[in-house]
């Protein structure tokens, strides 16, 4: 079982690395297809986006998908 806390560190970097590309949140999440409101969810650590959606986001932001898994920034 993954602790909460990793999903809020997945988050808390996926935001960081959007916000350092300059995407609004609901123009990153039209580029992925999903809505902003879930974008918001797992920014906030509070949904746990599929394999499928984290390549997209790592696609999106133009990273190799271990980027997102690092947490020091």
């Amino acid at each position: 079982m993954i602790d909460r806390n990793t999903y809020k560190k997945l988050g808390a970097k996926i935001a960081y690395l959007r916000k350092s590309k300059r995407y609004s949140q609901e123009r990153f999440a039209e580029k992925i297809d999903i809505s902003e409101i879930y974008m918001g969810q797992i920014e906030r650590g509070e949904a746990n986006p599929t394999l499928e959606k984290l390549i997209a986001i790592a696609g999106a932001l133009g990273v190799e998908m271990r980027e997102l898994f690092t947490f020091s920034f």
